[in-house]
């Protein structure tokens, strides 16, 4: 898809309000100028070579992938989660939903089994990984309604901030959030183009470890399927 300098110029400015930062916050945080960036939002220079898109991506505290897209680069994105056909020895049942009550899923729950790709099953046993239907467009940016979300159970301590993880939040259903942690809270943040409809929430860390509310991180993403 060809976008043009001035669409991604409005667009990434406008992702950049969206999040509250400055442009010289920005800059500091991607490890840019403050004039380059100026200049890119106001279409005075061309859209970025990838490696300097994920540097804005980091300095916006985004998913690369979302930088990426806003770019019109689509294809053949470095380590972005793929849509695969790949064949697989290793299966693994995909759950319709997954509660508190059971964060490993349950039977009545499994829709059916997907493959999981060699470079996945290489990395975790098929104990380490749960799969979920992905029910919303809260992160339709990055992986569309109906598609099917691996993850990979890990450590509280192993996820960086901008991970996207599955989380149970006061025994609700899972549901998928950018997650960042912070000494004082704990934030999750939607990714969805429908901006208005979604917000970012967040939790005071002191009452969460209190309990109020419950939050488990069930897993964070690492492959998703959007048709097999």
């Amino acid at each position: 898809m060809k976008v043009s300098n001035q669409e991604f110029g409005y667009h990434l400015r406008e992702l950049r309000q969206q999040k509250g930062f400055s442009i010289s916050q920005t800059a500091l945080q991607a490890g840019v100028s403050q004039p380059y960036l100026s200049q890119v939002e106001n279409a005075r220079r061309s859209i970025p070579k990838p490696s300097t898109l994920e540097k804005i991506a980091h300095g916006l505290r985004v998913d690369k992938s979302v930088v990426f897209k806003m770019a019109g680069i689509v294809e053949n994105i470095p380590n972005e989660l793929p849509i695969s056909s790949i064949p697989s020895t290793v299966s693994i049942p995909i759950y319709g939903r997954i509660s508190a009550g059971y964060p490993e899923g349950a039977k009545e729950d499994i829709e059916g089994d997907i493959d999981v790709p060699n470079r996945i099953s290489n990395r975790y046993s098929s104990d380490e990984l749960i799969a979920l239907r992905v029910n919303g467009e809260s992160m339709n940016k990055v992986i569309p309604n109906g598609a099917v979300a691996i993850l990979a159970k890990i450590d509280k301590c192993d996820i960086t901030n901008g991970d996207i993880c599955g989380v149970i939040i006061d025994g609700e259903a899972a549901t998928l959030k950018h997650v960042y942690q912070y000494p004082d809270r704990i934030r999750f943040e939607p990714d969805s183009w429908l901006k208005e409809e979604f917000k970012p929430f967040e939790y005071n860390k002191e009452d969460v470890e209190n309990g109020q509310p419950p939050i488990q991180i069930i897993g964070k993403l690492v492959h998703q399927q959007s048709s097999f």
